[in-house]
Parts: C-alpha cells; sequence; structure tokens
C-alpha cells in the first residue's frame, strides 16, 4: 500500500524536537514501512533531521518550518500558504493522511488534479471540533483518537457519522515501561506531570493542591516536565510566573520539556505518583503523556474528562478526581490517597500496565492499515460505481 503523512507546519518529526502528534505518526509510519508499504511523510525541515531523501525507511519531503505566533488565527492563515505548498509535494497514493488546517479544505474537490491521484483523504483529528468541520465535506474518512471527539465531530457534521474512524493513540511499549527497581523508599514521594505547560492542563489547580498537601505535613516533591515557550504551545513566561507565584518558597521543578523518548521515560520510572490534571474538557483528544505514564507503571490521577474515559478507570487504572467546586481538594485528596494506599497503588499499576499494553504501537499500526484498506476498496468500489 502506498501511504502518505502530511504533518503540519509547526513542528517537525523526532528525533528534532516534536509535537504529541508529529511523535505519533513518525512512530506509525515507522511501523508501516517496516511492514513494506510505501510510505511518503511531507513535513517541516529542521536541523536536527538527518539529511538525504529517506529517513529510517520512509521518504521525507520537506518544507520549510514555520515558528508558532502569539495569534491561533494568525497561525491558521499560515497554515493556509504551507498547506497550498504541501499539495504540490503530494505522491500518488491509496491513502493521504493529515492534520494540517487547510489541505483537505484546499484538495476537497474530486475534479482536483492532485485530489484525483492521492487516494483515500483521511482528515486527522487530534483537537475537539470548534466549528470546522463544515470546511471538510471533500474528506472521505476521518480519523480521530477518542469517543469523546467522535461525539463533537458527528454533533456538528451528522452526515459525517460513517466516515469517522475511532483509533486510539499508540504508546511506544520498547521504550515506556516499568522501570526493573523501585525508587528508595526514604526518599520524599515526588509527584510528576509530563506535557505542555499551559493553563487549560490545570497545572495551577496542582500546584495549589501540592502546597495544600505540604501544609499539612505532608513531604512530597513536584516535578513538571515540558516545553513552556508560546511557540512550543505552552503558556509563556506568564503562566511560568503564575506557577512559581502559586508554589512560592516550595521547590517545584519546572526542567522544562525533554525531546528525546527515552530520557522522558527515565522521567516516568524514577517519578512516584502521576499527575496530569487537565481541565480542557474541549481541547483534549486523548492524550498520549498518561498512556506513557501508565506503561510505566504510574496510574494517572485525572480530572473526569470523558476524553481519557477508553482507558482510565477510576479506581481500575487510575484516580479520576471531579471537576467543579472543590476540585483543588479532590485533586489533593487523591494525590494523598494514591501516596499512603500502597496496596491500592500496587493494584492499579498493575492494571495500568495490562490497559496501555492495548495501546502498542504494534497493535495501533495494525488497526490503521486495517482501516486504510477498507477505506480504499470503497474508494475504488465507488469510482467503478461512477
Amino acid at each position: 500500500m502506498r501511504i502518505t503523512i502530511v504533518l503540519g507546519p509547526f513542528k517537525p518529526p523526532p528525533p528534532a524536537p516534536s509535537g504529541a502528534i508529529e511523535k505519533v505518526w513518525w512512530k506509525l509510519a515507522e511501523v508501516f514501512a517496516e511492514r513494506g508499504h510505501s510510505v511518503v511523510m511531507v513535513g517541516p525541515d529542521h536541523p536536527d533531521l538527518p539529511r538525504g531523501p529517506s529517513i529510517g525507511g520512509v521518504e521525507y519531503r520537506r518544507l520549510p518550518l514555520l515558528a508558532r505566533g502569539r495569534s491561533v488565527k494568525g497561525d491558521v492563515v499560515r497554515d493556509f500558504g504551507w498547506s497550498r505548498r504541501a499539495a504540490k509535494l503530494l505522491p500518488d497514493a491509496d491513502v493521504t493522511v493529515t492534520n494540517c488546517f487547510w489541505l483537505p479544505w484546499i484538495l476537497r474537490s474530486r475534479r482536483n488534479r492532485i485530489r484525483c491521484r492521492i487516494g483515500v483523504l483521511n482528515m486527522h483529528v487530534q483537537r475537539f471540533p470548534k466549528g470546522q468541520m463544515r470546511l471538510y465535506r471533500g474528506v472521505d474518512r476521518i480519523s480521530t483518537v477518542s469517543q469523546a471527539i467522535v461525539d463533537g465531530i458527528v454533533e456538528e457534521r451528522p452526515d459525517f457519522t460513517g466516515r469517522v474512524a475511532l483509533i486510539g493513540n499508540p504508546v511506544d511499549l520498547g521504550t515506556f515501561h516499568p522501570a526493573e527497581h523501585g525508587r528508595s523508599p526514604e526518599a520524599a514521594p515526588r509527584i510528576l506531570y509530563t506535557g505542555r505547560i499551559h493553563p487549560e492542563k490545570g497545572l495551577h489547580l496542582l500546584v495549589e493542591a501540592w502546597r495544600g498537601l505540604l501544609a499539612s505535613g505532608r513531604d512530597f516533591g513536584l516535578r513538571m516536565v515540558g516545553p513552556a515557550d508560546l511557540g512550543d504551545g505552552g503558556g509563556g513566561p506568564d503562566y511560568l510566573r503564575r506557577l512559581r507565584d502559586l508554589a512560592g518558597d516550595a521547590p517545584l521543578e519546572l526542567p522544562g520539556g525533554v525531546a528525546d523518548p527515552t530520557a522522558l521515560a527515565d522521567e516516568l520510572r524514577t517519578a512516584d505518583l502521576y499527575c496530569y490534571p487537565s481541565i480542557a474538557a474541549r481541547g483534549e483528544a486523548s492524550p498520549v503523556a498518561p498512556l506513557e505514564a501508565m506503561a510505566c507503571g504510574l496510574p494517572p490521577v485525572v480530572a473526569d474528562l470523558p476524553q481519557y474515559a477508553a482507558y482510565i478507570r477510576d479506581e481500575e487504572t487510575g484516580l479520576v478526581f471531579t471537576r467543579g467546586s472543590g476540585e483543588i481538594d479532590a485533586l489533593r485528596d487523591a494525590i494523598d490517597r494514591l501516596a499512603t494506599d500502597h496496596e491500592l497503588r500496587g493494584r492499579l499499576a498493575r492494571n495500568a500496565v495490562g490497559a496501555a499494553a492495548r495501546y502498542g504501537i504494534e497493535e495501533i499500526a495494525t488497526a490503521y492499515l486495517k482501516d486504510f484498506e477498507r477505506s480504499a476498496d470503497e474508494l475504488r468500489r465507488g469510482r467503478l460505481e461512477t
């Protein structure tokens, strides 16, 4: 099968500093290529990427990397020009997958010369839809990662019901796995968060809950690993100052982002507790970060967002706190309970590892390939009928 994957303009694939979506699709591309499929990826260039037309068995067609601006609307406008250039680099394919905002709209017409030869046009959605689904009438398939996003898509476009494929985000189980040895029992428990340092992630709630634990005489460390720069999707220096102000004289650790997956996995394996307190009901799709933590044996503490429902179940694979009035106290109590109830933590950790195993990269790659084959066959039959 000939598969084309088109990344957005703001993040390159690894080993360059990448976002979660870029890491996911690069790993999937490598698996597709290993299984004998012809894979072409179109994406932004970066000095940290190897030179040459191919990287790890995947043909890589490069465009200039764009830096994110301060305005989301401005980024969307710049995506249009980038998508037009990307369209000209598309090879003949059986399936073309993209998360670019404008590319599916540019290729919406089946009379478009490029559109006629790229096979199934698959729009990959990793954000809660906010009105943009009306632009995508011309797509053949929409892939997304949680039932909450499926429901949001269908709410905007009921006629898309039969076009949506639900396939979860994968986790690289070869990199993310439990530690062979636990941390020293004498060390103070350390709470870890991994992901963008942004207000929608609810990190201010986590800092306040942590301060409450310290004030009650509990001894915890708190480490938040992730990018904070606006250009990397973070909340910028103002949000960092807010977090430090909330922490006061408590030793909050903000080391920045970690691009290397192995180093990130090591961060997880040296933590005691994991918290992903995002409260962005219309911002999250199905975050990879909690899955990576689960694969490393850390049951996560999360808010009651439906996006987690497939793999984080309260009292089974993690602990879930209720958003709204009293959410800081609920978050604090969940962390304290997980820290002090060793039987609970051990049971949840075992279950979390098992749940994450269902989302291994090989399993998710197989699910995508089956969907690609089915949708390509449907497209061929539709063309023959016409």
